[in-house]
């Protein structure tokens, strides 16, 4: 029967574990208590612990406890710390854990709970190891001595999980065509385990090595490594790694981010004109991670133009392009023209050799002979009939050049002649003279000179060939009547 409180004088250590078992008695019938009586609040009997505690299927836990006493009450060293499973009213076919190896409290967990706390201390922690599916309940602390004790205040709840997924680390920064280790860590730091880790995905898995490490305060850890190469073609491939343990497995599966830039390609490739605008393509098939790459051009060219711009592609993959537009020079024959592809430090290129021609020569005609004293207009044909040139004619010779003019005559598809015409009267002395004609683009000209053949006439009584001026002198003479 419990006796109400009368303070402190009328206890002392020898009683101490009477009182406790009235205490305990007041929580077991709290709604029948006597008038006047407290229970266990009032004297200081506190446990402290985590009311629930998960644990993983297989794996182990340790639930902290501590407990004190009211004032003026010590633990003498033969008070034992029990831990029992579940309660209704019985405590001798349910012991899980004691502090004490006596035969009194046999092993029926076949060593998985272990009292790991010192009473003497106030600490009542236990442990649990190969967590199984029948350990889910409450658990209580009991104080057994020459009387006994329970703390019911808090009983820790402890329940099991499904296995935890390992974690695999990084996940970012591969670069195809770099070596990368990634670690595979067990989700667990149970010690005795010595669990397996098994890779798999479609990189080479054959570079694998598992580690344990036991740190200071008795807990493990559990790791592997695999060291490989990645290429682009493993880009979004998965790669999982598998940790088995004596009662279970647990799977971790991530997605390979793979960087990789392949070689670009310029095209098209074909003869340049010197002096005709062109627009050559960069691209490059790749992924850049959430970003654009850099592309910049290099060669002997006077750059007008670059537009950059990316295609997105399934899976993450990109069609990175890069136009530039430049008019070639005829120095720039058998140069290099290459494009660099930059994406976070990592740089790729190709280089072509571009073959530059030199513009053709622009066309005159009529190239027949020319009569001394007659009119004539010839015309200079621009060798190209790119849109937008707008080329300059320059005519040179012995004949009057002032009368120019310089027309445009639009063609199908944009394209455009681009023409000069020249009139004069030539004389007998431009007979064997030069004429040319030069066709200036904005970055190179190109020049066509052909030789007068001028023809004159006279009436004489003989024909004969003056070899001075290769005219023709017709001679008659004056008729007769």
């Amino acid at each position: 029967m419990c006796h109400s409180w009368r303070g402190p004088a009328l206890i002392n250590q020898f009683n101490l574990l009477h009182h406790i078992e009235c205490v305990s008695d007041c929580f077991l019938h709290k709604d029948h208590l006597p008038a006047g009586m407290k229970c266990q609040d009032q004297f200081g009997f506190n446990i402290k612990a985590l009311e629930q505690v998960a644990v993983q299927k297989g794996l182990c836990v340790r639930i902290p406890c501590s407990f004190t006493l009211g004032p003026g009450y010590n633990i003498t060293s033969g008070v034992i710390g029990i831990w029992y499973k579940g309660y209704n009213g019985h405590f001798n076919k349910k012991i899980v854990a004691a502090s004490t190896d006596s035969s009194r409290f046999p092993d029926t967990t076949n060593g998985r709970f272990i009292f790991t706390g010192k009473v003497s201390a106030g600490d009542c922690s236990f442990s649990i190891s190969d967590a199984q599916p029948g350990d889910t309940e409450r658990y209580q602390l009991r104080l057994e001595g020459s009387q006994k004790h329970n703390y019911l205040a808090i009983q820790p709840f402890v329940f099991l999980t499904d296995l935890k997924e390992p974690d695999i680390s990084p996940t970012e920064g591969l670069i195809a065509g770099e070596e990368v280790t990634l670690t595979c860590t067990a989700p667990t730091n149970c010690p005795g385990l010595s669990p397996t880790f098994t890779w798999e995905g479609s990189v080479n898995t054959e570079r694998t090595q598992s580690h344990t490490l036991r740190h200071q305060d008795g807990n493990f850890s559990y790791w592997s490594n695999i060291t490989f190469t990645p290429s682009p073609r493993d880009h979004n491939s998965p790669l999982s790694c598998t940790v088995t343990y004596k009662h279970g497995s647990a799977e971790k599966s991530i997605t390979l981010n793979v960087e990789y830039l392949n070689k670009p390609d310029i095209f098209p490739i074909k003869k340049l004109i010197a002096g005709e605008q062109v627009t050559l393509t960069c691209t490059i098939f790749g992924n850049c991670m959430e970003t654009s790459p850099t592309i910049t051009w290099a060669g002997n060219i006077n750059i007008t133009n670059v537009g950059n711009y990316q295609l997105l592609q399934p899976s993450d993959n990109a069609t990175y392009v890069s136009h530039v537009t430049f008019t070639p020079s005829q120095t720039a024959h058998n140069t290099s023209l290459t494009c660099t592809v930059t994406c976070k430090g990592t740089s790729t290129n190709h280089s072509t050799i571009l073959d530059v021609e030199y513009l053709k020569e622009p066309d005159i005609s009529p190239t027949k002979y020319l009569i001394a004293g007659e009119e004539v207009t010839l015309t200079c044909t621009a060798p190209t009939n790119c849109p937008g040139l707008s080329p300059t004619f320059t005519w040179e010779g012995s004949v009057n050049t002032e009368r120019t003019q310089m027309y445009e005559l639009p063609q199908q598809h944009g394209n455009v002649i681009y023409r000069s015409n020249i009139t004069f009267t030539p004389s007998p002395r431009d007979h064997h003279s030069p004429l040319s004609c030069t066709v200036t683009y904005k970055h190179g000209s190109t020049e066509k000179s052909i030789t007068l053949n001028v023809e004159c006439k006279s009436f004489i009584l003989h024909v004969f060939s003056t070899h001075k001026t290769n005219c023709l002198l017709f001679i008659s003479a004056p008729s007769t009547i």
